[in-house]
């Protein structure tokens, strides 16, 4: 067995035995974190999952300083998907998780602060690495349907820090043809990956584990760019070869009709165009307004006759 085979452990059969914590460091923002170390290679916990189900990697923008992150999901099947090296991974990630927090439980003065916790406060301050759907009617989560594994990927000073292969242990990335990891691990794509255990970490009253992206194997996207598919026959190439030399004669052919109309533009052929007369501006008619005639109502005087 070599010094690799130490180092990277295979997912479906590691057990608590390989893995131990080391006393817990205290960063500059206060938090806490624990390193989780392989046992027989005295590094980082490394270990392969089998083929799984990806829904791509996500990208995530951080509004205040446009810092960028990514992550990727990786998808336990259901039951009729299931494989046996699917079943073992999710069982020891299960057991994994159990053994973080009945080690956190027996630490909790030098984790947590405290002198006592019982497993109800453990299971509520634990950020939990596998993630469950939510009933849509209770909004609790259905422990019942598989789980998905969160994995990050290291991003530093604009570049990723990871490596993606094809099936035939061919890199495709880090390359030279621009395609980066959003491009390679696609939505529904299937992966297996080499990931790395980032230890726990303790913030906020909270405290969980973290996984990151060391290699990933993956089947490139189909896609129909950058390769002709067209399948000419024989007889299709020669019509197509004989078509370029009949338009070439086609665009000499009226290049001299032009010249040749050129030519003929003179003379009777101008003569024969008429000038298209101005057109006739009439002048407005003033209209002489009608004067409105003045009425004169006369009140009529009423003399008192003698006789009255």
């Amino acid at each position: 067995m070599t010094d690799t085979d130490n180092q990277i452990l295979n997912g479906c059969d590691f057990t608590h035995t390989n893995y131990s914590y080391s006393e817990p460091k205290i960063n500059k923002s206060g938090g806490k974190s624990v390193n989780i170390q392989n046992t027989a290679a005295k590094s980082a916990l490394v270990i392969t999952t089998p083929l799984m189900l990806t829904w791509g990697v996500n990208e995530f923008v951080d509004d205040a300083t446009g810092r960028k992150s990514y992550d990727m999901s990786l998808q336990f099947p259901k039951d009729e998907y299931k494989t046996d090296e699917t079943s073992a991974f999710l069982a020891n990630l299960i057991a994994f998780e159990q053994n973080i927090k009945t080690h956190v439980k027996d630490e909790c003065k030098k984790l947590l602060n405290k002198s006592k916790v019982t497993d109800d406060v453990v299971d509520a301050l634990f950020h939990p690495m596998l993630r469950y759907p939510k009933d849509q009617q209770t909004g609790e989560f259905d422990m019942t349907r598989p789980p998905t594994l969160r994995v990050k990927l290291t991003y530093w000073d604009q570049a990723f820090d990871c490596e993606i292969y094809d099936m035939q242990s061919h890199r495709l990335f880090p390359n030279e043809n621009g395609l980066m990891p959003l491009d390679l691990i696609s939505k529904a794509s299937n992966a297996a990956t080499v990931i790395r255990c980032g230890g726990l970490w303790f913030a906020n009253g909270k405290f969980g584990v973290t996984w990151r992206l060391v290699q990933a194997v993956v089947k490139p996207r189909a896609t129909l760019k950058g390769k002709c598919h067209i399948q000419l026959s024989s007889g299709e190439k020669s019509r197509l070869e004989q078509q370029k030399d009949d338009d070439d004669d086609d665009v000499d052919d009226e290049a001299e009709l032009a010249e040749d109309s050129d030519d003929d533009s003179g003379g009777s052929a101008a003569a024969a165009v008429a000038p298209i007369a101005p057109p006739t501006i009439v002048a407005p008619v003033a209209v002489k307004p009608v004067a409105k005639k003045k009425v004169v109502r006369r009140v009529k005087k009423v003399t008192t006759s003698s006789a009255e």
